[in-house]
C-alpha cells in the first residue's frame, strides 16, 4: 500500500512541475525586453548619456486650458550636455554639467528652476499619451508620457492657472470694502 502511495504521490508532483515549467517560457528575456516599467509618475528614458525621468504632463480635467511639463534630467556623462525638451509648440533647452542633475519642479525642494513651463497646444485629451521629443546632441527619443489632471487631489496644485489678466480676482478692491464697511456701519 505504501508503495502504491509513493507512486501516487510522485504522479502527482510530476503533473504540477510541467505545466508550471511550461508557463516559465511566457516571461522569457525576448518576450519581455521591450517592456519599460516606470516606477512613479510620469514617464522615462534616456538620451545619449542623460537620463530623463518623471517626464509628465498636468493640466485641468476637461483639458481647457495649459498643462503643466516636469521633467528630471540627470547628466551621466563626462560634458556638459545641452539638452532641449520639444511637446507641442514648447520647447525648453537646458544645461545640465556632468555628473549633476536638473529638476523642473517650482514646487519641489530639489527644484533647479522656479519657472512654471507651461505647454499651451496640446491636442491630446485626458489620459492620452503625448510625444515628448528629447535631445541631447545629435541624440534623439520621443518619450510618450500621458497626460494627467487634477481628478486627483495631489495633482491639483499643480494645475496652471490662467495669467492675472484673465481671471477674476479673489481679493475685493477697495471700493468694494469701503462699501461693505459703510453698510456695517449703517446696519
Amino acid at each position: 500500500m505504501k508503495r502504491h502511495n509513493r507512486a501516487a504521490l510522485a504522479v502527482a508532483a510530476l503533473a504540477l512541475v510541467i505545466p508550471v515549467s511550461g508557463c516559465a517560457s511566457l516571461l522569457s528575456p525576448h518576450q519581455t525586453a521591450e517592456y519599460h516599467y516606470n516606477g512613479g509618475d510620469g514617464a522615462s528614458g534616456s538620451v545619449g548619456d542623460v537620463d530623463v525621468r518623471g517626464l509628465l504632463l498636468i493640466t485641468d480635467q476637461e483639458a481647457s486650458g495649459p498643462a503643466q511639463l516636469f521633467f528630471t534630467l540627470i547628466n551621466k556623462g563626462d560634458s556638459t550636455a545641452k539638452v532641449s525638451i520639444e511637446v507641442g509648440d514648447t520647447t525648453v533647452s537646458e544645461s545640465v554639467k556632468a555628473g549633476d542633475t536638473f529638476v523642473q519642479d517650482p514646487k519641489s525642494p530639489e527644484t533647479s528652476s522656479k519657472e512654471v513651463v507651461t505647454v499651451d497646444s496640446l491636442k491630446a485629451e485626458p489620459g492620452d499619451l503625448v510625444d515628448v521629443t528629447v535631445k541631447n546632441g545629435s541624440d534623439e527619443k520621443v518619450i510618450e508620457t500621458q497626460l494627467l489632471t487634477d481628478a486627483l487631489p495631489y495633482y491639483e496644485e499643480y494645475v496652471p492657472s490662467e495669467s492675472p489678466s484673465e481671471s477674476p480676482s479673489d481679493m475685493p478692491s477697495e471700493d468694494a470694502g469701503a462699501a461693505e464697511g459703510a453698510a456695517t456701519a449703517n446696519g
